[in-house]
């Protein structure tokens, strides 16, 4: 029989949603946090941790600084200009600031920006991941997320790929997440991952260049092709992370398959909205008529 995992995004999606969700399905975290420090880097520590959202209980995915315990979207959210926004109203600018729904983490960020902080280029985030010792499909999943973050940046930017840079407390957090997303989807052991329609939001975001609509333009390039909606929600409530991770690993998007129901998980984001900030994932067997 074929195992499904299906996300509702009613509510949008950011990475740290995404990676929330698979954990509170029973990925174990201790082997999601062995993958992430293959990586090599310091300075930060991944928790999970139980939150409610309008009374339904979820998991929280937080990236925070080993000094201060503090999340670094949020660290990130003082320097990010254009740039992502990572955590999901939820949280993520929430990337632009994590506060919202998401934030989002890279961008290309303007000559005077790259000057005044510590930035890493594509180049430099494909050597730390090849460096890692991560499973070999897990790495080539997490490159391949970076790929469709940084063609959607340098298409709305008007640069190259290799031009894409990413804030440096920006950039760290986007990689964990992305990393930590493929290491629990391999470990969830799923045939095919299915997605609803996404919920993207309404109105406007701040960044380093000012005000840009919601999606901003790098989400809406990454989400071409994949049914998307929006409400009276203001806020972002995808961000190029969990658009761009719904787009490397769904197969297809649309209303849930038949099937028997095994396991149900939320991923939290970081705000209270009105409506459950939350990506349930539905994992069970396909049904065939």
């Amino acid at each position: 029989m074929k195992r499904i995992l299906y996300f509702d995004a009613h509510a949008g999606v950011s990475g740290d949603m995404f990676v929330g969700a698979l954990l509170d399905l029973g990925v174990d975290l201790e082997a999601v946090q062995r993958d992430v420090a293959s990586l090599n880097l310091e300075g930060f520590r991944i928790l999970a941790v139980k939150v409610s959202r309008r009374g339904i209980v979820g998991t929280q995915f937080q990236v925070v600084d080993s000094a201060t315990g503090r999340a670094l979207d949020e660290l990130h959210h003082h320097h990010e200009g254009d740039q992502h926004h990572r955590r999901h109203h939820h949280g993520e600018h929430e990337h632009h600031e994590r506060d919202n729904h998401q934030h989002h983490q890279h961008h290309g960020c303007p000559e005077e920006e790259e000057k005044k902080h510590g930035h890493k280029g594509m180049a430099e985030i494909q050597r730390i991941i090849k460096g890692s010792s991560l499973a070999p499909e897990v790495a080539a999943d997490a490159l391949a997320v970076f790929t469709i973050l940084g063609h959607a940046e340098a298409l709305v930017h008007g640069m190259g790929i290799e031009e894409v840079h990413f804030h440096e407390v920006g950039a760290l957090d986007t990689i964990v997440d992305i990393v930590a997303a493929a290491s629990a989807l391999r470990l969830l052991g799923v045939d095919e991952v299915i997605c609803s329609p996404i919920q993207v939001g309404s109105g406007t975001v701040r960044c380093a260049h000012g005000l840009l609509p919601v999606p901003a333009p790098a989400t809406l390039e990454i989400l071409k092709g994949i049914p998307i909606y929006a409400t009276d929600l203001q806020g972002e409530f995808a961000t190029p992370t969990g658009a761009a991770l719904l787009k490397q690993f769904c197969t297809r998007f649309g209303p849930l398959p038949p099937l028997v129901v095994e396991a149900i998980g939320y991923g939290a984001g970081t705000r209270d909205t009105k409506i459950p900030n939350l990506l349930r994932a539905t994992v069970g067997e396909a049904i065939d008529y």
